[in-house]
C-alpha cells in the first residue's frame, strides 16, 4: 500500500459468507416523479443536519456550488427554503443548475423596491442524480438592470433556511465501509455495565473519533451501559448501533447485515480491542467493503502542522476573498487545536493580500479585529498590495483564531457607468508564527486546545454511570474542533499526578485524597469553595459539579466531574450543556453546579486573567482588606451555588403536594 496511513495500518479483511436466506433483499427505492411526490414517503432534512450551511449570499454572475450529502437509498426530490428580498436588484432572476450545467429552475426576482421581505422556495430537483453519495447544486444570481453601472450598495440575493426533501427507503448497512453513512443523526454505543479498561478506552476513543468525522453535522453520540451479552435494540432512522465488548476474535464485524437491526461489533481482548478503532481514527473504513475486518496494527497520521511554529495560510487552509463597494467584510481563521502540539501563548500574523488598485481620487481602508479587539488598520492605495504584521495575544487569543477584516471603498463619483467594486483576496503565502508556552489556562473556554491532542481520563468507580459522564464530556468538547482528541484511560492517582491534561470523574472525597486543588470540593453535605480564604458551607443533599481549573504545579488543565453526595446531582448539568445552542462553548467561568433541586448554575470561583491563568493568590501574599474582599466575593459565589440551588429546593419542599 502507498501513503503513510496505509503503511501503518494492516487490514485483515474477512468476507463473511452466509446462506442467502440470512440476507434481506432490499426493495428498489422509490423514484420520485417530478409531477407528483406527495403520495410517496418522504423525509425533509435541513441543510444544517446534512452538515451544510443553510444560508447563501449570491452576487451577480458569481456561481456558488454546494455539495449536498444524500443518505444511501434515498433520492433528493425537492429543494426548499426562503428567498430574501433582493438588494439593489430591480430586475433579474435566480438560476439553479446541476453538476452537468442542466438548468433546474429559473426564478424571476421581484424589483427590490416592491419585493416582499421573504419568498418561499420549492424547487423540483428529482432529475439530479447522486454521485459519490451527494448531489451538486449551483446557484447564480443574474441581474439584468446594470446598464448604468454600480451605484452601491452591491447587488445581492440571500437564501436562508435551505432544506432538502428525500424519498425512498434508507439502505441498511451491509459492510464495514457502508456502516457509517454520509448522513447520520445518532450513534448509540453499547458497552457492559462493568466495562474494563480496554472497553472504556475503546468507547471513549470511538466517541471522540465519530464526533470528529461528523464534525459538520450535529451528530448525537450516546453511550449506553447494559449487562454483558445483552442484544441492543434497533438504531432507528438515520441511526447506528455499535457494541463494544471484550472477548472472542479481535475485529470489527457487522451483525445482522442488510437488516434494520444491523450493528457493528467491536471485539477483542486488552489492547487489541482498542486497536480495532484505529480503522475509524485513520478514516480507512471505506476500504473494508466486507462485513468484517481485523486491525493488526494501528497508527495515527501526523498533523500537517506538526513540528513547525511558522505556518502558511495555505497549510492551515485559510482563504478569503470578497468584492467591496462602500463596505465589505472578509472573515478567516483557524481552530487553535490545529496548531500542533504545545500551548500557544501568542501569535504573529504576517498578512499578505492583493486588491484592485485604488485610484488616488477614491478612498479605501481596512480594519482587522480579533474577538472585537482592533489589531491593525490602514488605508488601501494604488499599490494593490497589503503587507501587514500584527500580534494576537491576551483575550484576542481565543479557541478560534479569527480575523475579521472590515473593508470600505468609496469612489469619488457618487454613481456612474464606470463605477465597479474592488476585489480583495488573501494571499495563501501569509503566515502565522506561534509563540509557544504560557501558563495553563482555567475555565471552560480553555478547551479544547488544552486537551489537544491527547489527555488522560480517570474514573474512581463509585458509579457505573461514570463512563457515560466521561463520554458526554468528550463529545461536548470534541464538537468544538475538527482535530482528533485522544483520550487515554488511567487510574485516578495517575491522572492526578500526571503533567498531561486530564478529565477526572470522581467523588469529591476521592479528590481530597490527591494533591489536586479544585475550585469546589467537600464531602456529603459539606461544600468547600476554594477561594483565597477557604469558605465552607453545609448544603443539604450535597452538590454536583463540572469544574475546569488550571493545575499550576503540573502546568496543565483539569476537567473534574464530581459530586459531594449522590451522582444523580450531575445529570442536570449535562442536560443543561447539551441544551445550549453552543454546547460547551456557551459556558463561562470555571464551575457549573447543581444541588438537589436540579437547577444548573454557571459561576466563576477563580477569576481568569487575560493570559488564561487562574487568579487565586494565597492569603499570605495579600493585605487583610483583600482577604475581606475575597471572602465577600466568596459569599457571592455561595449565593449563586448555594442560596440559588438550596433555597429553591426548600421552597419546592414547602409547596403543598
Amino acid at each position: 500500500m502507498r501513503g503513510a496511513p496505509l503503511r501503518r495500518i494492516l487490514l485483515a479483511a474477512v468476507l463473511c459468507v452466509a446462506p442467502a436466506t440470512t440476507f434481506a433483499i432490499a426493495a428498489p427505492h422509490a423514484v420520485a416523479q417530478p409531477s407528483n411526490t406527495a403520495d410517496q414517503a418522504s423525509v425533509t432534512l435541513p441543510w444544517r443536519t446534512l452538515g451544510v450551511s443553510d444560508g447563501l449570499y449570491l452576487g451577480p454572475d458569481s456561481p456558488t456550488t454546494v455539495t449536498v450529502p444524500v443518505p444511501p437509498g434515498l433520492q433528493a426530490v425537492r429543494l426548499q427554503g426562503t428567498m430574501q428580498a433582493p438588494m439593489n436588484v430591480d430586475s433579474g432572476f435566480l438560476e439553479i443548475s446541476d453538476a452537468n450545467g442542466v438548468l433546474l429552475a429559473d426564478i424571476p426576482l421581484p424589483p427590490a423596491a416592491t419585493a416582499p421581505p421573504q419568498t418561499p422556495l420549492d424547487i423540483d430537483i428529482a432529475a439530479v442524480r447522486a454521485r459519490s453519495s451527494s448531489i451538486s447544486l449551483t446557484f447564480t444570481l443574474r441581474a439584468t438592470d446594470n446598464r448604468d453601472g454600480f451605484c452601491g450598495p452591491l447587488q445581492q440575493l440571500a437564501l436562508s433556511g435551505l432544506t432538502t426533501v428525500f424519498t425512498g427507503a434508507e439502505a441498511p448497512a451491509t459492510t464495514v465501509a457502508t456502516f457509517f453513512p454520509p448522513v447520520l443523526e445518532r450513534v448509540s454505543i453499547y458497552t457492559p455495565t462493568d466495562a474494563n479498561t480496554a472497553e472504556q478506552q475503546s468507547v471513549l476513543t470511538m466517541v471522540s473519533t465519530l464526533t470528529r468525522l461528523y464534525h459538520s453535522q450535529p451528530l448525537a453520540v450516546d453511550v449506553v451501559s447494559q449487562p454483558r451479552g445483552t442484544r441492543p435494540p434497533p438504531a432507528g432512522q438515520f441511526g447506528r448501533t455499535v457494541v463494544v465488548e471484550s472477548g472472542g476474535r479481535a475485529g470489527l464485524a457487522i451483525e445482522d447485515p442488510g437488516t434494520d437491526t444491523a450493528r457493528l461489533r467491536v471485539s477483542g481482548n486488552g489492547d487489541e480491542l482498542t486497536t480495532q478503532v484505529g480503522l475509524l481514527v485513520n478514516q480507512l473504513q471505506s476500504l473494508v467493503q466486507t462485513p468484517s475486518a481485523r486491525i493488526d496494527q494501528a497508527g495515527a497520521t501526523p498533523t500537517p502542522t506538526a513540528g513547525s511554529d511558522t505556518l502558511t495560510f495555505e497549510q492551515l487552509k485559510i482563504t478569503g476573498k470578497t468584492d467591496v463597494l462602500r463596505t465589505g467584510t472578509v472573515t478567516v481563521g483557524v481552530d487553535r487545536s490545529a496548531l500542533g502540539i504545545g500551548r500557544v501563548d501568542a501569535a504573529t500574523v504576517h498578512l499578505l493580500a492583493d486588491y484592485t488598485p485604488v485610484p488616488t481620487d477614491d478612498a479605501a481602508s481596512i480594519i482587522i479585529r480579533s474577538n472585537d479587539r482592533v489589531l491593525y488598520r490602514a488605508a488601501l492605495n494604488d499599490s494593490g498590495r497589503l503587507d501587514a504584521t500584527f500580534d494576537i495575544q491576551g483575550k484576542a487569543l481565543t479557541q478560534y483564531l479569527g480575523l475579521d477584516m472590515a473593508l470600505t471603498y468609496t469612489p469619488h463619483q457618487t454613481c456612474g457607468p464606470l463605477i465597479a467594486p474592488i476585489t480583495f483576496q488573501v494571499d495563501p503565502r501569509s503566515t502565522l508564527t506561534l509563540k509557544r508556552g504560557g501558563v495553563p489556562a482555567g475555565g471552560f473556554t480553555s478547551l479544547p486546545s488544552e486537551f489537544s491532542p491527547s489527555f488522560m481520563v480517570a474514573m474512581d468507580g463509585s458509579s457505573p454511570g461514570q463512563l457515560v459522564y466521561a463520554a458526554r464530556t468528550i463529545n461536548a468538547i470534541a464538537r468544538l474542533t475538527s482535530q482528533q482528541l485522544t483520550p487515554q484511560v488511567v487510574d485516578v492517582k495517575t491522572a492526578a499526578d500526571s503533567r498531561s491534561g486530564a478529565l477526572i470523574v470522581a467523588k469529591s472525597a476521592a479528590i481530597a485524597d490527591t494533591t489536586l486543588d479544585p475550585p469546589v470540593g467537600g464531602d456529603a453535605n459539606t461544600v468547600d469553595i476554594g477561594l483565597p480564604t477557604e469558605l465552607r458551607a453545609d448544603v443539604a443533599d450535597g452538590l454536583g459539579s463540572i469544574q475546569v481549573f488550571a493545575d499550576q504545579p503540573r502546568d496543565r488543565t483539569v476537567v473534574l466531574i464530581s459530586t459531594t453526595n449522590d451522582w444523580r446531582l450531575v445529570d442536570p448539568l449535562f442536560d443543561y450543556i447539551e441544551g445550549q445552542p453552543g454546547g460547551w462553548s456557551a459556558l463561562s467561568g470555571d464551575v457549573l453546579a447543581a444541588g438537589a433541586a436540579g437547577v444548573p448554575t454557571n459561576v466563576t470561583v477563580r477569576a481568569v486573567g487575560d493570559d488564561g491563568s487562574a487568579q487565586a493568590p494565597s492569603t499570605g501574599e495579600q493585605p487583610k482588606w483583600v482577604h475581606l474582599a475575597a471572602i465577600a466575593g466568596g459569599l457571592v459565589v455561595v449565593a449563586a451555588l448555594i442560596a440559588v440551588l438550596v433555597a429553591r429546593r426548600r421552597r419546592d419542599k414547602g409547596r403543598p403536594s
